[in-house]
């Protein structure tokens, strides 16, 4: 557990450490100066259980502190810190008859008086988040959303859990109420990958956060790297969709805008160096390689002076789905059927990987409009040489467009393992030049080396 303490007086920092470390081992202090400083810690050093201020703070009015404080993360327990005077006079009286976690200590600090007042907040902040939020079910009750999902938006339309025990779940996003993003990247620092929603609700979280994304990728003079944090969540909302619901109506249109603003980026960020240097790499994940691989084949078409609305679709829908039903996304790292780690896996797995590309290019074919982006999924794993599969093609029977993104496809594969590094690029492409140097692989491949190299 986390505090935060709000004061311009470092001496009384170190009297509130003696105390928490003599009482409250288990909880970190963390303080602030000023205002500002208390909101970046709040988003980036958080959760916090309570805040203290300090009235006599001179950068800030206490009051309007505590209600940005409450805007940014919900409530919390707030304690006002003074002088009897101070508190009278920067305390607004409703703030603390409106509230059930407010309170006031009045200075001066006597240990035992302030140790009450802290354990209340403790109390309180305990009860609410975590005694009862942990419920029994059955799992089958549960359906699990990757963290990912979380982390664009400041609110849940519905509660979010962690598995504790295959029957126990702890609550770690309440309903309509703020978060932060460290509250999501706190969660993703004990190993945690997904959350789980109720299974009549995650439908509905899925609508939601596609109405959200939408509306995100609809404002102007958004910046790249926003643009396409955004588009990696949609990816992400999009396979999940497909694997719960289907192609619907809804889908199709949500691709479709998640397409246009793909393109728009190249009317901004003009070159394919630009896309490769301000991509914004954590995860490299199925929807973080899906949008990477459709900005790539994009930029290799451009380069290539393909200029047709049709062919950047097919690229680009085939770069969305092509993946989408691996049993398992460590198999990315699996190239052929020969490859080590496919023994590691069960019968059912292996035979779920042989068979995903097949099954993705079934549901490519539900988009009206865009035909042959089935075939460019089919033959993703094909190689230059013919070790590929299901039809061991070699590059003298694959069509240009397949070249594209099989090339394309084998790239971004090699980052995800090694890492997106200039140096990791450069090594990537030494070593394909030796393969893919051959047919419709050459002038992407060519093209590709040039962006890499004129990254700086």
């Amino acid at each position: 557990m986390k505090a935060l303490f709000i004061c311009d007086e470092k001496e009384e920092w170190n009297y509130l450490r003696n105390i928490f470390r003599a009482h409250f081992s288990k909880v970190e202090l963390v303080c602030a100066i000023k205002g500002a400083d208390a909101i970046e810690a709040l988003n980036f050093q958080g959760p916090f259980t309570m805040i203290m201020i300090e009235c006599g703070i001179k950068s800030d009015n206490p009051s309007e502190l505590a209600r940005e404080i409450y805007e940014s993360i919900g409530e919390r327990p707030i304690i006002f810190i003074g002088t009897e005077v101070m508190l009278k006079d920067r305390v607004d009286n409703d703030l603390i008859e409106t509230s059930d976690s407010a309170q006031i200590y009045k200075k001066p600090y006597e240990v035992n008086q302030f140790k009450e007042i802290i354990q209340v907040s403790l109390e309180w902040a305990q009860k609410e988040d975590f005694v009862n939020s942990v419920i029994e079910l059955n799992r089958d009750e549960f359906v699990p959303l990757k963290l990912r999902n979380f982390y664009l938006f400041r609110t849940s339309p519905f509660d979010a859990y962690i598995e504790l025990t295959k029957t126990k779940y702890i609550k770690a996003l309440s309903k309509d109420k703020p978060y932060t993003q460290s509250q999501i990247q706190d969660i993703g620092k004990r190993g945690i990958r997904v959350l789980y929603l109720h299974k009549d609700e995650q439908l509905k979280f899925l609508e939601n956060s596609i109405d959200k994304i939408s509306t995100v990728l609809s404002k102007k003079g958004m910046q790249t790297k926003l643009i396409l944090q955004t588009e990696i969540a949609g990816v992400l909302v999009i396979h999940q969709y497909l694997k719960s619901v289907g192609v619907t109506d809804k889908l199709t249109q949500f691709i479709n805008v998640i397409m246009e603003a793909s393109a728009k980026l190249y009317e901004t960020t003009s070159t394919l160096t630009d896309i490769l240097k301000n991509f914004p790499y954590e995860h490299l994940d199925l929807a973080e390689q899906a949008v990477l691989k459709a900005l790539i084949s994009e930029g290799l078409m451009r380069g290539m002076g393909w200029s047709s609305e049709m062919t950047r679709s097919k690229l680009t829908l085939a770069s969305y789905l092509h993946d989408v039903y691996l049993p398992d996304e460590k198999m990315i790292r699996i190239t052929h059927l020969e490859h080590p780690e496919l023994e590691s896996y069960s019968e059912r797995e292996r035979e779920e990987f042989i068979n995903h590309m097949r099954k993705a290019a079934d549901i490519a074919k539900q988009f009206s409009g865009i035909s042959e982006a089935d075939f460019i999924i089919e033959e993703h794993h094909e190689l230059p040489d013919g070790s590929g599969f299901p039809r061991r093609y070699n590059a003298s029977k694959l069509t240009a467009i397949s070249s594209v993104f099989v090339l394309t496809s084998n790239f971004v594969t090699q980052l995800a393992i090694h890492g997106p590094s200039k140096l990791t690029m450069t090594s990537v492409l030494g070593a394909m030049n030796n393969h893919y140097n051959v047919g419709h692989f050459k002038e992407p491949l060519k093209i590709l080396k040039k962006a890499v190299k004129d990254l700086g």
